[in-house]
């Protein structure tokens, strides 16, 4: 029996093309290129991904900046007072769990490692350097993606985060509720193999701009969604009322 990402829209034409194929041509078509122009060591995207969790993004940026301006190098988050980091995460989403994570995580890298240094991940395959990451307290599939695919390590991995989460199941790429674990393994599976590292980034970011603009969590924008026509929700919508598809 077809697995759920090999069942995806089967009722809509996508003609030779793969859907994530055309999902990509789409929103180039309507976003334009979205390349990286500098990306972060692995340390501080670790940093950055641990403290962003349920927080925009311009919050969570003025938080990292501040983290960076204060603990330089930032092995100096080992040996700080998880109450002390508190005090530079006040715009962040649970910001005293993230503090104790912060110190504690930081704090077992530089036991193990000597110093905060993550480029031992370069070497190791996709599946362990995941796995490693999320051993770390406050580190889950999302951060971990984002460690190896936003960072200077350029690892071939696709960062799903709520915003493409709820695009995903919308979209038909997912079944409802899936898990962050398993949409991370369902979208890795639906790259062609030409695709690297910084095509996986790029999907990404375009992806997560629809899911924070027009398909949104309480009232997705259908009717002014470029993708509507090859869209499960969408074109589920509009089969009952053409007029709305709302």
């Amino acid at each position: 029996m077809p697995s759920a990402a090999e069942q995806i829209q089967l009722n809509l034409d996508f003609g030779r093309e793969e859907p994530i194929a055309v999902l990509r041509q789409r929103l180039l078509a309507a976003y334009g290129r979205r390349r990286d122009f500098q990306r972060h060591s692995p340390p501080e995207q670790f940093v950055k991904a641990l403290i962003s969790s349920q927080t925009y993004d311009s919050k969570s940026e003025e938080a990292f900046q501040i983290l960076c301006q204060h603990y330089r190098p930032l092995d100096r988050l080992a040996q700080s007072d998880p109450a002390e980091v508190l005090q530079r995460l006040a715009n962040v989403t649970h910001p005293e769990k993230k503090a104790r994570q912060l110190v504690a995580s930081v704090g077992r890298i530089v036991e193990q490692r000597g110093r905060f240094d993550l480029s031992h991940l370069a070497s190791l395959s996709v599946e362990g350097a995941m796995d490693l990451l999320q051993l770390y307290d406050g580190i889950g599939p999302k951060c971990a993606a984002a460690v190896l695919n936003f960072s200077t390590l350029r690892r071939r991995i696709f960062v799903v985060d709520s915003h493409i989460k709820r695009f995903g199941e919308r979209f038909g790429f997912f079944p409802r509720h899936v898990s962050f674990t398993k949409a991370h393994q369902i979208m890795l599976r639906l790259m062609p193999a030409a695709w690297d590292a910084d095509d996986l980034y790029e999907l990404h970011w375009l992806v997560k701009r629809v899911g924070q603009e027009v398909c949104t969590s309480q009232r997705p924008l259908c009717p002014r969604c470029s993708l509507a026509d090859i869209c499960r929700h969408g074109s589920t919508l509009s089969r009952k009322d053409p007029a709305r598809r709302t």
